[in-house]
């Protein structure tokens, strides 16, 4: 077995809880596990019934994308391979309302005899972006089967790195490394992309195919495709609104281009900025208050999942060298048309993890306007964009996306190199 894959296995044991009652990620993981040993075994004492739930949302007639949920006495927890995103259900009329964690998305739904049904509701694509939502019991010994798999079922070997290509023929064509494991028909992984990466993806081999599926919150994937030979032949389904073609090979040498090479600081041009902030404050750079200190600048949205993990992996960087003289701040770019609409999907974020560094406001959810606003950089290609400016005010590093947890051992990778990287700034 490959180095690449063994990493994967051990990092994808591990669980990565999100929970929207509390921004300690470990004191969210014992409630659950609290509630789990607390929870009646009459269902009649909760919302709904306890245990295993399968959950689909429709996109089309002849596509849902699955995912797995646990229903904890009045929590409901979704699942997407060693990931739990964890939310309240709670009562509103004759509705019962699932409120998701950071993103502006919920859930209304009723009950039926079958389970219950209903809409998702993504607020941040606009007041009217809804869809059909389904969820059911089930026994855990078919807990894995994301997708319908017949009982003869045959199992094809997708376990590998998959040199992809999105968006096949077109001018918006995208390269991107598929990481993939496999134990018998259960396949789990994700697709890491020169702007992020699709965090924990989950399903099935069923004959020549491959499914997997995701739902954080903000978005809800499908990756559907069939094995030509030796290559992968599939479609990528985002919500209802977006699909593109996708084609794989295995590549055990592919990798992406290196991710500090991708924006630069335009010759002759000064780093500068002067948002709103979040306390009421101006947040300005450069300023005297920076003097002498290692500064991060955080290009981020809080409706980003990718930007989301970089925000944890953040806070944790700063409790490490807060005291050593490393300042960070996050500049959001939001959806919401105000901004004290803004500065509270920010502080929501921030609660939610903890986070103790400088956060301001740059201006709407847009890559254009965050080139407008940094006018500076020669581009501005992803959600998150890191930089890193040396106690001398020079820009000595720009990172474009972030490799997540999902990513096995590029994870671990991002985490050494920019543990080390920030500690050389820092001795200088």
């Amino acid at each position: 077995m490959k180095l690449i894959t063994r990493c994967l296995i051990t990092l994808m044991m591990g669980s990565f809880l999100w929970s929207c009652d509390s921004s300690n990620e470990a004191e969210v993981e014992e409630n659950k596990a609290t509630e789990e040993g607390d929870a009646n075994t009459d269902d009649s004492s909760y919302l709904l019934k306890q245990g295993y739930w399968i959950g689909n949302l429709r996109i089309s007639k002849t596509r849902m994308i699955p995912f797995n949920m646990e229903i904890v006495k009045d929590s409901v927890y979704f699942v997407n391979a060693e990931e739990h995103i964890g939310a309240k259900i709670v009562e509103d009329g004759a509705q019962l309302v699932i409120e998701m964690p950071i993103f502006d998305s919920e859930f209304r739904i009723s009950k039926n005899d079958k389970g219950v049904f209903g809409f998702w509701h993504n607020y941040a694509k606009g007041p009217d972006y809804q869809i059909d939502f389904t969820a059911r019991p089930i026994d855990k010994e078919h807990y894995d089967n994301r997708f319908s798999i017949p009982e003869s079922n045959t199992v094809t070997n997708f376990e590998g790195n998959w040199e992809t290509t999105f968006d096949v023929g077109s001018e918006d064509a995208y390269k991107a490394l598929g990481l993939l494991l496999q134990v018998n028909q259960d396949v789990k992984g994700t697709f890491l992309t020169e702007t992020g990466d699709y965090r924990f993806l989950q399903g099935n081999a069923i004959g020549d195919s491959l499914y997997l599926s995701a739902f954080d919150g903000s978005h809800a994937f499908l990756f559907a495709a069939e094995m030509d030979g030796d290559t992968m032949r599939g479609t990528f389904y985002s919500g209802n609104h977006y699909q593109n073609n996708w084609v794989a090979f295995r590549n055990d040498d592919f990798e992406l281009r290196n991710p500090d090479s991708l924006t630069r600081l335009k010759i002759g041009e000064e780093f500068s900025f002067n948002f709103p902030g979040i306390d009421g404050k101006p947040v300005a750079y450069p300023s005297p208050k920076y003097t002498e200190e290692v500064v991060i600048i955080q290009l981020l949205g809080s409706w980003c999942p990718n930007c989301m993990d970089e925000t944890k992996f953040l806070t944790d960087l700063h409790k490490s060298y807060k005291d050593k003289g490393l300042h960070i701040i996050g500049i959001a770019f939001e959806n919401p048309e105000t901004l004290e609409g803004k500065i509270e999907r920010v502080k929501e974020l921030a609660n939610y993890y903890g986070a103790e560094y400088e956060f301001c406001i740059g201006g709407y959810a847009s890559k254009k306007e965050a080139e407008e606003a940094l006018p500076a950089l020669s581009e501005v290609l992803s959600f998150p964009t890191t930089i890193f400016i040396d106690k001398d005010g020079q820009i000595r590093k720009i990172h474009t996306g972030f490799n997540g947890p999902g990513t096995g051992p590029y994870y671990l990778k991002f985490v050494e190199s920019t543990n080390k990287f920030v500690q050389k700034l820092l001795s200088e």
